[in-house]
Parts: C-alpha cells; structure tokens; sequence
C-alpha cells in the first residue's frame, strides 16, 4: 500500500483537478486495460489506485495525493503503476511546488512516499488491507472459477454430494484455463481467538516496546550512577565489580519506581487534560457543501465497491498528537491480533483502507476503498465500530463532541455523516482492478477453490456445496433430512401402525442386504411432509449393529446402558423389573432383539403391505418370523388405557417447527439433550460414538470434530456414527384398568364416608385418579383446576393458580405462569413450585409431579428447572391391541440422548423412589414397580395429610429393549455391501 503526497502551489490547484479529472471515475477504458496488466507471474497486479488534488484545511495550502494498493515490493509495484500510466502521473505530479524540469517521474515519486506509523518519529497513520494475501490474478481467476463452478452445480443432479463433487472435478480437469485450479491454493492466514490473559500480556508488551521505551534512559543511566558511585572507592577487581552489579541493581529498581509515579502522574494529567479539551473543543454542525456533494454522489455506485476521500485537520497541541498515535496503534493491534485477517471488528466490506498524516502538518487524510453505498459504510461503522471512528476523528476539528476518546462522538450518527461528508472531496480519478467482486466474494471464491481440491468426504463435499448461495451450518442448526421423522412428533396422522420386533442373520452380507430393502421406507425429516402412505422408523439394538458388520471397537464407543441392554439384575435394581415385571416373565425381550421396526401408516391396509415387503425380505434373508405387536389406531384425543390424555407435558427442542411456534420457555430444550452431534442445554456437545476413518473408505459418515474450511486434511478423522441419531427406550407395560377404577372407587367412598374434603371439593373415583396422576382425564392440570376437570367446570371457570410466581423473587429465567386461557385444555405451562408449593392441589407423589418436576424441587429457582430439563424424555408411544385374556395397555416408547442420564435416572430416582421430595414409602402410582400392596399415597390438605391405602399393582412390564435409532448417513453406509 503505497502513498505519495506533494505540496500544490494553490493557485494551480484548479489545473490539477482538470487533469485528474480527465483520467476519470471510473477510470478511463484505455488506461484501465494498461493498469490491468498482470506481471509475467500472471498473479501480481495492481487492486486499486486513486489521484487527488485537493486545497487544505487552512485554506492557505494545496496538496497531490496519489495512492495505490498492489502485489509485490512497494518499488515494483510502482514501477508497474509508472510502466501503465507513468506519462498521465507525469502530467499531475509537475504542477508540484518542488517539480524540476528533467527529472525522472519514479524519482520524484519515491522521494515523495509516505511512511505511516503509529511510533514517535512516524508521520501518524495506519493501513489496513482487507484481503491480505491475495494477488490481483488470483481474485480474477478464483472469480471465474466460481462462475463456472455454479453453472455445473446447476446442471448436476441431486444425489451424494462427494460423488457431485468427484463430477464436477472431472468437468474443470477438461478446461485448460481452469484445471490448473485443481491444485491446492493457499490456506487462509492463520487466526485463533486469543485468550484474555494472552492477548492482555501482547498487547501490553508491544505498547512498552513501542511508546514507553524513552524511559529505560533515565533508569540505565541511573543505574550505571549508582554502581559506579558504589565502586568507585574499591582497589580490587572483583570487589568492584560485585559493588557495581549491586549497586546498579539498586539504582535500576529505585529508578523503575520513579519512572512508574511519572507515568502515572504524566497518564492522569493527560487524561484531565483531554477530558477539559473536549468539554471545551468546538464543534462544527455546518451542512456540506451541497455542489461538492453532487459530484461526490455523481462518481458514487458506479459498480460494486466505492472509494472516499476524507480531509481533516488534527486538533493543535502535543495531547492531541500522542492521542492520535496511541489510537492508530491499538487500532492497528486490534486489526493484527484480536480480529480475523481482513476484518475490523465485525466489519469485512473494506478492500483497502489508510489514514495518513501529510508531512509537516496536521493534515488527517483518510482513504478508503470499499463494498457497498456511503451510507451502509458509515452505519456499519456507526453501529459495529464507532469506538474506532471517535477515537480517531475525536482528534480532528469540528467532530462530534466525544467522551474519555472513544466515547459519544460517531454515535451521534446524523451529525457524524454530516461531518464526514462535509470533510469528503470528489474523487476524480479512481481505478479498480476488480469492480465487481467484493470482499465477500473474494473470500467465498478462496473457499471454493479450496473446497475443490481439498474437499474429501461427504461433510466437506456439503459444506463446498453451501459455499454456493448458502453459508456454513451453524453447530446447533438441525440437519432434519437426516434425522428420523420420528424425533420430531410421534406421527400421529399416520393413525394405523405395528411394530416387528426382529433378529438379523449372523451373516453380515445377508443382514446388510435386509437392510437395503427396509432403507427406501425409513422416514426421515419433518413427518408433515411424508407422501408414502405407510413407513419405516428404524431402531437397532446393540446386537443388530454387531450383526450389521459394525466393528467391536465401534461398538464399544455407544453408550453402555445401550450395550448392556434392559436386562440384567443391575438394570432390574435400576428399573424396577423385579418379581412380576421380571424380564423372565416377559413377551419378548428376555433374549435381546436386533431390531424394532415401527410400521406407521395412513390405514392398516398401508401398514399390512408395508409389513409384508419387510416380511419376504426376512424370508429372504433366512430369518426367523418377527414378534409383532399390533398398535391401535391413534385417535383424538389421545388417551391411554387408564382414559387419561395422554402426551400433554412435552418438551421441544429447539429449531424444529414446533420449537419456532411460540413453544413455552420452560419446555424448550436444546438438540443435544435428545440428538446425538448438538450442543445440549450447557451449551456442549457431548462424545458419541466412533468409527474409525478407515473403515469409511467411501467417505459416507460424517466427520468427528473436524476443523471448518479445506486446509487440513482431515479424511483419515474419526467417524461420528451418533451424529442425528438417538436412543429409542421401548417398554410394553400391561394396564390392570380394573384394578385401577376398584381402587379408585374403594379410596373413593372410603374418603367420602370420612368427610376429609370439605367443598367445593367433590370427592369422586374420578378424583382419586386425578390426585395419583396428577391431571384430570381431559388432560387439565390440577395445579390449575383443583375442584374440578377444566372442560366440565361447575362454576363456568377455572380457578386461578394458588400463587402466582413474583417476578422480583422468582429466578429471572423462570417465565412467569401465562395467564389461564379457558380454550387450553390441556394446560402445561403451570410450574408446581411456584404455583403450589405446599401440593395441595397436585401432590407431591403424583405421576406427573414426578415424571417432571420443573421447579417442583426449587420453587421459582432457575436451576431447579434447569435440572428437570436435563432429565427431560421424548415419549412417542402408542396404545397396543391387547391380546384376548389381556389386559390394555401401553407401548411406552421414549427419545433420549443419554439413557442414564435421562430415562433411567427419571424412572429410579423420581418414578420409584419412595422418598422422592421428602416423601416416605411412596411410588408412582401409576408406573411404580411390582411391589403390590406395599405403599400408600399421601394426598396434603390444609386439615392435615389424608393417606390412601397401600395399592395394587396397576401395570405389569410385557416387554421392552433399548435401540438407537441410527441418521440417514449411518443407514447408508450400514448398507453398503460388506
């Protein structure tokens, strides 16, 4: 980035705007073909150059200002600059005061190039360059590159995006100008955030270096003072020596004190100093000229970038030249160190920028060649870099009126663009060596490139893909097509559906070759958009991943609950899968399935074809008949066998269609609490499961934890098997309905005869089954409604909850409770902590109380919530068609991400644990476990706790297992033949 300023006589300064005037804005055709000339490299070049004549700030001087950014030594690009339009230079630059007649133009240039800095002895200024590393030749070349690239992206069709790319190489191979961009380009500059305490520690090392180096003078000569006064008297060498070193030291550590209470006391006096001179600087709010304005907008938005010229004049006094120079070096710190290359802040629409001080003046001159209109410029500016802008111009005549440097100034937008533009001159002469490619573009284009000799596996095969009109997938931003359409709603318009329970051949060919059938009705994405009329969700249990040919290391790296399966006496102690519900007395599930497969569909005759193509694949694969269970058809609402609606209290996760529709703050949970591969609710994302790289010569998984952009090679990474995957717990639990309305009726009468409720209560078998549930059968909460079921109320209302949360003691991320709305029933947005505390409207030991405390745990804590929400399940399981002689019941099917953390951890410590908050002898009453008649039930009242008798057993474990259900791409490669 070079410079070149000389003095102009003023009385030629009408002349020397003609003549760079006559070079033009945009710069005429002619000179614009020489300059854009490349070297024989066919890489450097020149980017931008302008030509400026321009009077002075106190209207008694004249200045010539030419400026350019090139490849290359400053030397050789202006030799390049001369070689293009040396004669047209000539012509400006000998209007000059101090031209001679004869001399030689690159001379004269070169005796006139600016040297900017930010140190004591440097004219003050700063360069910036928005593209660092790039060569003219590249920029053009990486552009047509792009262009080509996109019409074959075009005419590609959809499939794999590795097997597009390999295409798409074979199409540029063929292109003699192109195929030489096949080869690998050069990485980005390398940038990492820097740590606080790093950066602190550069920073303040290379401001010592810079500014405060004077000061080690008076500390060395004291110093060497001291030690030689010390020594001075003593006959002997080495005495001598030893009392210099000493005495030296003394003298350097008294010194460095000093010179430390002088800087202090310098640093406070400036700092009053600057804070009287901008109460007092003036301020100047005249409007611009409006005639200098219509030939600044005249040579604006003439293509996709813009340059802009800006002159002003440094406040006088020593101050206000040490502020400028410290903010030009934190400026260009910041730049070199705390942002990304090409980028001041937030902001990477500059190609070229400079502030430069005109020599032996006070004379700011800022140049600036960039993306977009003026006005989005400087609002960027104003809105993302102000401080920068103040701390500059704050320095100036007539700007803003700022605070402690930085402060106020550019934040007053409309006065700050009025004295930009006011300070601003027509640029009349302006070359581009790329005008209609933009930082944007030039970055974008770099990645490309790169992308396409560097991608090599199907995840940086996609991330080259979204380089064309897209951007990068953010961490948490759900890859749907990918992720089984059950996790995102349990399909609930696909009403008919039965579930095969099926075990894989021990030959991996034969398994693979099963699984290339089921493949084509494997659901994936948002269920709403499904147009098959029955399908497929696939679970495989650890076993069946075995069987599918996944190695044991693989294997090994899932989770253990998963690998060691429902049964086991540890898992029993864990669930409650003792006596009756012991695994030896179940249906199916006692020997370890490979498989379940949930076969949804529109109508059973949907399901019935869907089934039977699965079933001659088993045929064919040599496997024995599958266990099926029959599902009834879902109907609304959605009650279980008990006749309670069911699936009311949900959590949502976010960035799926039901976490955009206004989902109540406390049920939305982050992705990675129930999909493998994104961030959870602390903001991490947790280990999955890993293949080895080898074992995907194919490049079909997604990679594990690799870096963004093409400059590593990242092919031989581990595999992430887990990524939009998630674990599927499936219990079949028999409901004894009978035995639950016996009970529900004996407690009933029993309590009625005892007179323990007084009104409005009305103690019903209805209402005994509420209190252990903790809802009515429609599905409203007793939270909200205690007396009476929201859709049948006596008194035509709900009753309001019994203490609404205060916002000045309730934690701030704890949502207040929305006010009742009669229309929703069923209601979920209550939080039993806060609205009854005491459980005097839903007990403590109630299903629901337990399944989900929310901030039953911590009343109006933030963290009780938070905790309830890491224990969080998906249930998507349907009602089973009992056999004759059966009872009803459920086939209870659950998501998680960890299935300790989660199912397990819910089912042992809230769902079967008897003194679960503070309570004793008491279970789940509905879900609890097979110890029949051995706890009650305590419903709290205001008289005192009314106890329930010890209950039955109400449901009995058929069944059940623990499967993964596996992402689109795990599916893929566990098809492709061994």
């Amino acid at each position: 980035m070079v410079t070149i300023a000389a003095p102009l006589p003023p009385d030629r300064l009408a002349d020397a705007e003609a003549r760079v005037a006559a070079l033009e804005n945009p710069c005429r055709r002619e000179l614009a073909d020489r300059l854009d000339k490349l070297d024989a490299d066919g890489l450097s070049g020149t980017h931008f150059a302008s030509l400026h004549a321009f009077a002075c700030p106190d209207g008694k001087r004249a200045a010539l200002l030419f400026e350019f950014s090139a490849d290359g030594t400053p030397e050789a690009a202006l030799a390049r600059i001369l070689g293009a339009i040396g004669a047209e230079l000539e012509s400006v630059f000998s209007l000059a005061a101090d031209w001679k007649a004869g001399q030689r133009i690159g001379d004269y240039l070169d005796r006139h190039r600016l040297k900017p800095g930010s140190g004591w002895f440097e004219d003050p200024g700063l360069l910036f360059s928005g593209t660092p590393g790039m060569a003219v030749g590249r920029i053009r070349d990486e552009a047509r590159l792009a262009s080509t690239l996109a019409d074959l992206i075009q005419r590609e069709d959809h499939g794999p995006a590795l097997q597009r790319l390999d295409r798409i190489r074979a199409a540029i191979g063929t292109d003699p100008a192109l195929a030489p961009m096949l080869a690998p380009a050069s990485a980005d500059p390398p940038y990492q955030v820097p740590s606080p305490i790093a950066a602190t520690g550069k920073l303040a090392g290379a401001f010592v270096a810079r500014y405060l180096w004077p000061l080690a003078v008076p500390i060395v000569g004291w110093a060497l003072y001291r030690g030689l006064a010390d020594a001075w008297h003593h006959p002997w060498f080495w005495p001598k020596l030893g009392t210099f070193l000493g005495g030296a030291l003394a003298g350097a550590w008294s010194a460095f004190w000093v010179v430390l209470v002088f800087v202090l006391v310098a640093a406070l006096v400036l700092y009053l100093a600057l804070r009287r001179a901008e109460a007092t600087d003036s301020v100047d709010e005249r409007a611009p000229d409006r005639h200098v304005n219509a030939a600044i907008f005249e040579r604006e938005n003439r293509g996709g970038a813009n340059h802009m010229i800006s002159i002003t004049e440094r406040k006088p006094g020593l101050l206000r030249a040490i502020t400028l120079r410290a903010v030009f070096w934190v400026i260009g710190s910041a730049a070199g160190y705390l942002y990304p290359p090409g980028f001041l802040g937030s902001i990477g629409s500059i190609h070229f920028a400079r502030w430069v001080t005109l020599p032996g003046s006070r004379d700011l001159v800022f140049l600036s060649n960039y993306d977009g209109s003026w006005q989005s410029y400087l609002e960027d500016f104003i809105t993302r870099a102000h401080k920068g802008l103040t701390g500059v111009w704050s320095n100036t005549v007539g700007f803003p009126r700022s605070e402690n440097l930085v402060g106020k100034g550019a934040t007053d937008g409309e006065r700050f663009k009025r004295y930009a533009r006011r300070s601003m001159i027509p640029t009349r002469f302006w070359y581009s060596g790329y005008p209609a490619i933009g930082t944007s573009a030039i970055r974008a284009n770099a990645q490309i490139r790169r992308g396409l000799s560097g991608a090599m596996t199907e995840d940086e095969a996609s991330a080259f893909l979204a380089l064309f009109g897209s951007a990068p997938r953010p961490p948490d931003k759900l890859v749907s097509s990918e992720i089984q359409s059950l996790v995102f709603g349990g399909l609930g318009f696909m009403p008919a559906g039965q579930v095969m329970v099926l075990n894989l051949p021990d030959d991996v060919v034969r398994a693979r070759a099963f699984l290339r059938v089921v493949r084509p009705h494997v659901a994936f994405n948002d269920g709403r958009r499904l147009k098959a009329r029955a399908v497929v969700t696939l679970a495989i249990g650890a076993t069946g991943l075995k069987r599918l040919g996944m190695p044991d290391d693989a294997l090994e790296s899932f989770s253990f609950a998963f690998l060691e399966g429902m049964i086991g006496e540890a898992r029993a102690r864990i669930l409650g899968d003792s006596g009756d519900n012991a695994a030896e007395h179940w249906v199916w599930g006692a020997e370890r399935p490979d498989l379940a497969l949930l076969i949804y569909g529109v109508d059973d005759e949907a399901v019935a074809a869907l089934r039977a193509t699965v079933e001659a694949a088993a045929e064919a694969a040599g496997m024995a008949a599958p266990h099926l269970i029959p599902l009834k058809r879902v109907a609304w609402p959605h009650t279980e066998p008990f006749g309670f609606v069911d699936g009311v209290s949900q959590p949502v996760i976010r960035g799926t269609y039901k976490g955009f529709r206004n989902a109540d703050p406390i049920h939305l949970v982050e992705a990675g609490e129930f999909i493998l591969g994104y961030p959870d609710n602390r903001g991490d994302v947790p280990p999955g499961p890993r293949l080895a790289g080898t074992a995907d010569p194919d490049n079909l998984l997604p990679l594990a934890g690799a870096p963004k952009g093409f400059d590593c090679t990242v092919v031989d990474l581990p595999r992430d098997l887990g990524f939009n995957g998630t674990y599927l717990v499936i219990r079949q639990l028999e409901q004894h309905v009978a035995a639950f309305g016996a009970y529900c009726e004996t407690e009933a009468a029993r309590l009625e005869a005892q007179d323990r409720f007084p009104q409005p209560y009305v103690v019903t078998p209805e209402f005994v089954g509420a209190k252990l549930v903790g809802r009515w059968k429609d599905g409203s909460s007793l939270a909200r409604h205690p007396y009476e079921p929201a859709s049948r109320p006596r008194a035509g209302r709900a009753d309001g909850p019994m203490a609404r949360p205060k916002p000045n003691t309730a934690a701030e991320s704890v949502p207040a409770a929305r006010p009742i709305e009669q229309s929703i029933v069923p209601d979920n947005d209550f939080l039993p902590g806060t609205e009854d505390p005491e459980a005097l409207r839903c007990p403590f030991g109630a299903h629901i109380r337990r399944a989900n405390p929310r901030d039953s745990l911590g009343p109006g804590q933030a963290d009780s919530i938070a905790i309830s929400n890491r224990h969080r399940i998906i249930r998507v399981g349907r009602v089973y068609q009992e056999q004759e002689g059966e009872d009803p019941g459920l086939l209870f099917m659950c998501l998680t991400a960890d299935i300790e953390r989660q199912f397990e951890f819910l089912q042992q410590t809230w769902l079967t644990s008897t003194s679960f908050h503070g309570l004793a002898c008491e279970k789940d009453p509905v879900l609890g476990d097979a110890e029949k008649g051995a706890c009650g039930f305590t419903i709290p009242t205001r008289g005192g706790p009314v106890r329930l008798e010890p209950m039955p057993r109400f449901t009995t474990m058929r069944g059940g297992g623990y499967f993964f259900l596996p992402g689109k791409r795990l599916v893929d490669w566990l098809c492709v033949a061994p």
